[in-house]
């Protein structure tokens, strides 16, 4: 069979067109070399006329040996082809690719066609022009190939059109595949994305775009643990502050095989709705302080610290002095206003680590932490002169707004942060009880910075709204 085999290229070499190689190899060895692919051939000569057509061509059209006599142009085979196939091919479709097929072998276009038969087949043709200006046509059973390709991008426009980002990384960690909605997310190009980029390149690229809320400084270490994680097959979720004030999860799966698939979600809705919802669980409404139950587990948490490190601090419970008498005689907007402006009071005069806290009514307390109570004494006396020396406007009537203080200590004999606020607590009333208006930090003595009662004032401020209609 080799040497039979070398005698054909001998030949064929020294031959003119095909018809004269095929004249001179022996018709048994012929059938044994082109019978034997699984695919279909047909040898044309110069003036594209059939010199030859194998049995996978003959059974592929359903042929018999004297329908393929040497002689039939291209065109009468396929014709004679579309005739013995009767109604299964009597399509458009394979009309259109006769005569397509024909103008193609006529100029000797090498470029693959598949042509789909009504039956679901798939053949993909091809024209090689040879030496003797002849041609060998194959046609080859692709159905499977094509079919897998077609599920493929269906899938792959699936992919490319839902609502996630996602990003496909094959085991060498090389960017396989970036829909639009992650190109949107990161600022890619499809001709970047084309490009095959490395995983570093692809997350360096993204952090150099600018688009990740991450400081300058740290952008570095955010990208080697990115990577690191991706690297890892880590599975946790990991939420991206980017441009705009959005927030992005991003979350890597490994695949079987041995790549990764990261994928994107937008969660900045729940992410804000989850804020306000914590705002709303955390924060009193009227006021915008911290709510009595938020404070009292950063009250737990703050003695929490105390004990194990003897970290002291103070508390400051305070309440707005004859509220019920503003609220019974200039009404409950009057009363409102006045909580808000304590309420901006102690929100000024805080520091970074203070917490204060609306703890109900007109009753106010703040956590001082790192504070002792000489420092405690201080700042409630600076905080009880602003809230002294400037009045609240209610339509034109102006309340002088004055406020009792009672303060607690860790070094006061408490078991508990609960009971170290109820000292707090009954040191206000104390203060109260000496006359409002003042500051109260031992259980027994004279109250500090003591001022006498206004309610005489606020029957004033009554009479005077009265004559004014209010």
């Amino acid at each position: 069979m080799t040497g039979q085999i070398g005698s054909l290229r001998a030949v064929a070499d020294r031959a003119g067109d095909v018809s004269t190689t095929i004249a001179h190899i022996d018709s048994t060895a012929l059938r044994v070399l082109l019978d034997g692919v699984d695919f279909g051939v047909v040898l044309l000569d110069s003036e594209q006329r059939v010199t030859f057509v194998n049995g996978a061509f003959r059974k592929l059209w359903h042929f018999c040996d004297a329908d393929c006599e040497s002689g039939l142009s291209f065109l009468d085979l396929m014709g004679h082809a579309q005739e013995v196939l009767g109604r299964a091919v009597t399509s458009t479709a394979f009309q259109e690719h006769t005569y397509a097929t024909v103008a193609r072998v006529q100029s000797g276009d090498s470029t693959p066609v598949d042509l789909r038969l009504p039956d679901g087949e798939v053949l993909r043709f091809q024209c090689v022009v040879l030496p003797c200006s002849g041609r060998m046509l194959s046609y080859t059973r692709v159905t499977d190939i094509v079919r897998y390709a077609d599920e493929l991008e269906v899938l792959r426009h699936a992919i490319d059109n839902v609502e996630q980002g996602v990003v496909l990384i094959d085991e060498t960690l090389l960017v396989q595949f970036v829909n639009k909605k992650a190109r949107s997310y990161w600022g890619l190009t499809p001709e970047q994305c084309h490009n095959r980029l490395t995983l570093a390149e692809y997350i360096t690229h993204v952090g150099n775009a600018g688009l990740y809320s991450v400081p300058d400084q740290a952008l570095d270490h955010y990208v080697v643990k990115r990577v690191t994680m991706i690297k890892l097959g880590d599975q946790t979720p990991i939420d991206i502050p980017v441009q705009g004030g959005r927030t992005i999860r991003a979350q890597c799966t490994p695949l079987i095989s041995g790549g990764r698939m990261l994928t994107y979600t937008d969660i900045t809705d729940l992410v804000q709705r989850a804020e306000q919802q914590e705002l709303l669980a955390t924060t009193d409404v009227l006021t915008g302080l911290t709510n009595r139950r938020h404070f009292l587990l950063l009250a737990d948490a703050e003695w929490d610290r105390f004990r194990r490190y003897q970290s002291d601090f103070s508390v400051l419970f305070l309440d707005i002095d004859n509220f019920k008498a503003i609220n019974d005689r200039l009404g409950h907007e009057a009363g409102d206003r006045a909580i808000m402006r304590v309420a901006e009071f102690c929100n000024r005069e805080r520091r970074g680590a203070d917490i204060v806290a609306r703890m109900g009514g007109d009753e106010f307390v703040f956590l001082l932490p790192e504070t002792d109570q000489a420092a405690a004494i201080a700042f409630a006396e600076r905080l009880h002169r602003s809230i002294g020396r400037e009045p609240v406007d209610v339509d034109g009537v102006c309340i002088n707004v004055t406020v009792s203080i009672g303060i607690a200590h860790t070094q006061d004999s408490a078991s508990h942060v609960t009971q170290l606020l109820k000292v707090a607590d009954a040191r206000l009333y104390r203060a109260k009880a000496a006359g409002r208006n003042c500051i109260a930090w031992l259980d027994g003595g004279e109250c500090g910075s003591k001022a006498p009662s206004s309610l005489a004032e606020m029957d004033a401020l009554w009479d005077e709204a009265k004559t004014k209609g209010l």
